[in-house]
């Protein structure tokens, strides 16, 4: 059974009740305090359409608050027929049509931004508007010394690696960066409803004092996994699925940076979103406007890992790959079935790995399992490849936690599914990917 809204006080209530509605006033506004600059940039036609965009979003915030039916998508993109055909197996199955308040929170959650995205692809001028970018942009800006800090840090292990004789430690080396990447997940403005929460302190400062909180881990078992790839090929090959932009993904491309100098990794693909998700979710362009200002930074290493980035995009060591699915309003275990050829894609992968709170509802269908079920039930069947997920917590699924461990954190805090404190690092591993 998936977690639904209507308990009142729930977290899933309180997302649709009052963080959604306040997201949707902070588009709103930054649409009306923007104007000029908007038809500066996409011409005078502009100006009438953000008004009819304006207009849109206090209808949906209307049908929000008042807990009106879902509606069926209405603008011309190739995923309307996914999302319609979607509401009415819904409907068929509750017997009724959705409400807001009354389905499943990850799809009320997910269509929240899709008609967010509507709102702008009916207009003519601004249907590829990215509404969150300053908020984005705003969010890395903030963190800048600390990615520089980071930064330094990656040029010393590369340093270690290159003059290490085989005397360093490749594992907790491994380790550093994987968690480095987990609990960067921290840091997300769909959480905060979109309110800025600078980081000048890089996670690094703070690992070893994290690490008792990843309450779930599964890193011995990864580095298994990479070791025996490279044990059956030299063109290891991982997928990331990624989550969130700005400091998260630079984070994240320290990662790969990593794996890559360590030759634990040979190719990379990076899957990003294809239209503003969740606020703060990573689009194409938002990884090039990260290198783009890491390359006008006033700091020359961080000048010089934007060099060396983009030298791998280019070059095809890095591969920015877009895919609706992951857009859709479907979990992961209905990949194989709706998006087959995706879930082809992954399963060349020697490791996928997922990034975020919400890729981990997908990857365990937001259901409302005990917290001691194994993380590979949880997946009801999907696993095209060895995977991981690295996720800090902030939504009521949780898996593969030992027994007693979700009673020893109630006592603590009854809210400790919802401020992100708490992380998990679990695998699954496909035995045939070596076969």
């Amino acid at each position: 059974m998936e977690f639904g809204i209507l308990l009142l006080k729930s977290f899933a209530y309180l997302t649709i009740k009052d963080r959604l509605p306040v997201i949707l006033v902070k588009v709103v506004d930054f649409l009306c305090q923007n104007k000029s600059s908007i038809v500066e940039s996409y011409g005078e036609v502009a100006k009438e359409e953000a008004k009819e965009i304006i207009g849109r979003l206090s209808e949906l915030q209307n049908e929000m608050v008042t807990n009106k039916c879902i509606k069926l998508l209405e603008c011309d993109s190739p995923d309307v027929t996914v999302w319609n055909e979607y509401l009415k197996k819904l409907e068929d199955i509750y017997g009724f049509p959705p409400t807001w308040f009354d389905s499943s929170w990850l799809y009320s959650e997910c269509y929240f931004y899709r008609r967010i995205k509507q709102a702008f692809q009916l207009s003519s001028s601004l249907k590829e508007f990215d509404p969150f970018h300053k908020q984005k942009e705003d969010s890395f800006v903030s963190t800048i010394d600390a990615a520089s800090f980071l930064c330094s840090a990656l040029n010393e292990t590369i340093a270690e690696l290159e003059n290490s004789n085989g005397k360093t430690d490749m594992f907790e080396l491994f380790r550093r960066y994987m968690e480095v990447s987990l609990w960067s997940n921290k840091w997300d403005l769909s959480l905060s409803a979109g309110k800025l929460n600078p980081e000048q302190s890089s996670p690094l400062t703070q690992l070893e004092e994290l690490r008792k909180n990843i309450i779930a881990d599964d890193v011995e078992t990864l580095w298994q996994i990479l070791q025996d790839s490279n044990m059956a090929s030299k063109d290891v090959l991982i997928d990331i699925v990624l989550d969130n932009a700005g400091f998260e993904l630079f984070c994240d491309l320290c990662l790969l940076y990593f794996l890559q100098a360590a030759k634990l990794v040979k190719r990379v693909r990076l899957y990003v979103k294809m239209m503003p998700w969740f606020i703060s979710d990573t689009l194409e362009k938002d990884i090039h406007w990260l290198l783009d200002t890491l390359l006008k930074s006033n700091h020359k290493n961080l000048v010089k890992f934007s060099e060396e980035c983009t030298n791998k995009i280019t070059a095809g060591e890095w591969e920015i790959v877009n895919e609706p699915f992951w857009t859709y309003p479907h979990d992961f275990s209905e990949m194989e079935s709706t998006d087959p050829l995706l879930y082809k894609k992954l399963s060349e992968s020697d490791l996928i790995v997922f990034k975020g709170d919400l890729n981990y509802r997908k990857l365990a269908g937001d259901r409302q399992w005990d917290e001691t079920t194994s993380f590979k039930e949880a997946l009801n069947g999907f696993l095209p490849s060895s995977l991981v997920a690295l996720r800090t917590i902030k939504a009521d699924v949780v898996v593969g936690l030992q027994s007693g461990t979700c009673d020893l954190l109630n006592k603590k805090s009854q809210n400790w599914k919802f401020t992100g404190d708490y992380a998990v690092i679990q695998c699954c591993k496909k035995s045939n990917n070596l076969s």
